[in-house]
């Protein structure tokens, strides 16, 4: 498993239609996509999935779309997989990245606050795509990764189940997020993350 650094912050020298997402994020008056973590326990991992649909219907995957739309939105996420399975780091794992927003944790934990102890991962995906067989291969590895590097089974809950309708109506937010969605199957994810665990992986 690879995974290729491209940080979220002022020093970024991708282009995206004429602007570097450095420039982006320094238009935005600030140096990064993220803050220190108050609690560094690190125990949740939430999945999220994003596409262009919005800005370019022809190029709803391409990644350095996806990346502007971040910057543009001044929000992060730690790591985002391509359809292929390519893996970006975009936020350090020991800073708190700003992909949940108004959350809380499902029953009986009800913690909110996610970001602050919980690694955001995107996958480039619509509401109609699903998700391809490259992107389960490169999340379950790159989560068995992190479980290897902080010594613990990680909680893994979708975007969706911490900043849904629940969220709306105890006004931690104002908008209910809807992703993965009904098209990721967490009974095929969870079966590939307890064989690639039980094969040493």
């Amino acid at each position: 498993m690879k995974i290729h650094d491209c940080l979220l912050d002022i020093k970024n020298r991708v282009v995206v239609e004429y602007s570097t997402l450095g420039g982006i994020i320094v238009g935005s008056n600030k140096d990064h996509l993220w803050e220190e973590r108050v609690n560094e326990q690190i125990d949740t991992v939430v999945i999220h999935c994003m596409s262009a649909v919005a800005i370019k219907l022809e190029r709803p995957y391409d990644l350095n779309l996806l990346l502007k739309i971040l910057c543009d939105y001044g929000v992060s996420s730690h790591y985002l997989i391509s359809r292929k399975g390519k893996i970006l780091r975009l936020v350090p794992e020991d800073k708190k990245a700003w992909h949940c927003g108004g959350s809380i944790m499902p029953e009986p934990d009800n913690r909110t606050g996610v970001n602050e102890f919980s690694i955001g991962i995107e996958l480039a995906a619509t509401n109609r795509s699903g998700f391809t067989d490259s992107q389960y291969d490169a999340l379950c590895n790159l989560c068995i990764d992190i479980e290897k590097r902080h010594g613990k089974k990680m909680r893994y809950v979708g975007h969706d189940q911490i900043a849904g309708k629940r969220a709306v109506d105890l006004g931690l937010r104002k908008d209910r997020k809807v992703d993965p969605g009904p098209l990721f199957n967490w009974e095929f994810f969870m079966e590939k993350m307890a064989r690639l665990a039980g094969n040493g992986h």
